[in-house]
């Protein structure tokens, strides 16, 4: 068995953190809730209340990953100005501003100093969000991981045909690969035996979900909150898939709080929660 790697996915909701200048640490502490909104005068995509963004920080710095995949995220200003006034510079940032029909994008977060080379690279396929592709080695250590956001189930056909083609996109990728992570917002049920039809081939493939392996029961795996109608509806959205050569220490959905109603989950700093994981990818062979 390898060393361990803690990583994590993330969909931080419509995550804006637009500034107008350069500030100091203390500068921005100081501006006020008012100033700090003003600076991005977007109506559909306004930058996110701090306290909310200071929660993700948080569960990050308190978790102590080495990797998170996130999505939703408002460009490369938005991950930078978050790496610098709320992680402290501890995590070196990831984002190609690709082919995202909403201004919205994945990223990913790593350790400064965790491995020894990290690349990362926007793979060039159609689908609606960017998909990130990242390399991390050090020493034995070598896989790859690949953030991703599907198509949501919104739109004409609840969008299938683009759904359909991005998960086929997605499972020829990844296909044969070995130490191999795929993590991110599916947008839709891909647990096995319960899942919708559109990942009947990607779930062919030899990979473990996380909540899966660790046990936790079908009906007990939800990451997402939404209303409808007053009425909540809870569900796994959001997955981490790991080749079968890479073992599975722990991991869980991190829901502290789950809310009664629209108006608990709008305090909360995102509609979906951090799911985790501890794997131990394979050592590669030097030979």
């Amino acid at each position: 068995m390898g060393e361990e790697i803690r990583i994590a996915t993330f969909n931080a909701e419509n995550f804006f953190m637009l500034l107008d200048k350069d500030y100091s640490g203390e500068e921005f502490e100081a501006l006020s809730d008012s100033d700090y909104a003003a600076m991005n005068a977007s109506i559909y995509n306004p930058n996110k209340d701090r306290g909310k963004v200071a929660a993700i920080a948080d569960i990050i710095m308190k978790e102590d990953f080495d990797v998170v995949g996130l999505c939703e995220i408002g460009g490369v200003e938005t991950l930078a100005n978050f790496t610098r006034y709320y992680l402290s510079g501890r995590y070196d940032y990831y984002l190609h501003q690709e082919n995202s029909r909403r201004g919205i994008f994945v990223g990913a977060l790593v350790k400064k100093g965790r491995f020894d080379e990290v690349e990362a690279g926007n793979v060039r396929v159609d689908f609606s969000r960017n998909l990130l592709e990242l390399r991390l080695a050090s020493g034995r250590l070598e896989f790859s991981a690949f953030v991703v956001h599907l198509k949501s189930q919104h739109g004409q056909d609840r969008g299938i045909e683009k759904r359909l083609e991005e998960i086929e996109g997605l499972r020829s990728l990844v296909a044969g690969r070995r130490a191999c992570v795929v993590l991110g917002d599916f947008n839709g049920i891909a647990i096995r035996g319960h899942s919708q039809f559109e990942f009947d081939r990607f779930l062919e493939l030899p990979l473990r979900d996380v909540l899966e392996a660790v046990g936790v029961p079908e009906g007990a795996r939800f990451t997402h909150f939404y209303f409808a109608a007053g009425k909540p509806s809870f569900a796994q959205l959001d997955y981490i898939f790991c080749s079968d050569d890479i073992a599975i220490l722990g991991g869980g959905a991190m829901a502290d709080m789950v809310p009664l109603n629209f108006a608990q989950r709008r305090r909360l700093p995102s509609d979906h929660v951090f799911l985790k994981a501890t794997i131990a990818p394979p050592e590669r062979d030097q030979t």
